[in-house]
């Protein structure tokens, strides 16, 4: 019997460089969310080998792809020698920052447990989900999070209020290992270790409300890899500009980028930016923000 379920993609309400770590990675603070905006995967049961089929082309069909490690890894931990063929309906864009190939490799680990009648321990999910990226761990929460660590340290928050978002994106090619590299020093110096707040509430407080008083999210928006992306791909700045002049309340990169998405007080102020858009060529979706309870519900599996 095949399953099939969505692979949700994520946006980062808050992006903070923290210092660097002496692994070589950074120490993060990120605030996580999921969207509506999703892949499909269907996962069907084979003799033996993992298949994957992609309806696009940018997306490697060969052991380098997420989903492909994410079974291989499942596999060896439990002993399990059965196939499986996996479909990806791709509807997030690739390399965007919206943490499509690590939503894919989270919802694989949790199709095969259904498909092969398993129940790893939460602590073995999550370690095997933090091998095959620091934003895979996030997708067996959903909702708000925050993210520490490498961003694989992830801890479930209070979902904010439901957002309407346009997510656009112009098919730039941003590497996330140039953007790490060109961080200005005085976010790598560790300064920001010692100024951690360590829940949404403190956040609030840490950003000079004060008064326990919660806060529109568009006021605390922010993503310090920006700073060294936004010099070298001028037309992400560009991007925010245009979502600005269309009526966003707030604007950000979301992750590593090149993905920009606006916060939009209705559907209909959504829908007049998309239109004003539309003489683009980018790639614009309309979404909102997804709250744990639906992210799980929308998660568990139904045969067919």
């Amino acid at each position: 019997m095949a399953i099939t379920l969505p692979s949700y993609a994520k946006i980062n309400w808050i992006l903070e460089i923290l210092g660097k770590r002496s692994d070589g990675y950074h120490e993060l603070r990120t605030i996580l969310q999921t969207i509506s905006v999703a892949d499909q995967l269907t996962f069907s049961p084979i003799e033996a080998g993992i298949e994957i089929e992609c309806d696009h082309q940018d997306v490697p069909l060969d052991r380098s792809n997420l989903v492909h490690k994410a079974a291989t890894l499942l596999g060896e931990f439990t002993g399990i020698k059965t196939g499986v063929r996996i479909r990806i309906d791709k509807r997030i864009p690739t390399a965007a920052g919206l943490g499509g190939g690590s939503s894919n490799a989270a919802i694989t680990l949790i199709a095969l447990q259904k498909m092969w009648n398993l129940q790893l321990d939460p602590a073995d999910l999550f370690s095997i989900g933090s091998q095959l990226g620091a934003d895979v761990p996030f997708f067996f929460m959903g909702g708000t999070c925050l993210g520490v660590g490498r961003g694989d340290e992830v801890y479930p928050l209070e979902d904010l209020p439901a957002q309407s978002l346009l997510l656009v994106n112009a098919g730039i090619s941003v590497s996330s290992r140039d953007a790490y590299a060109n961080l200005p020093h005085e976010l790598t110096n560790n300064d920001g270790l010692a100024k951690m707040p360590l829940s949404l509430k403190a956040a609030y407080a840490f950003s000079g409300s004060g008064s326990g008083d919660v806060v529109p999210i568009w006021e605390l928006l922010k993503n310090d890899l920006e700073i060294p992306v936004l010099p070298l791909h001028p037309l992400i700045g560009d991007i925010k500009q245009r979502l600005k002049k269309s009526g966003a309340r707030g604007v950000l990169m979301s992750g590593s980028g090149s993905t920009v998405f606006g916060i939009f007080d209705s559907q209909e102020t959504r829908s007049r930016a998309q239109s004003d858009l539309s003489d683009t060529g980018w790639w614009c979706a309309p979404a909102h923000t997804l709250g744990r309870k639906d992210y799980r519900k929308a998660c568990s599996w139904n045969g067919n």
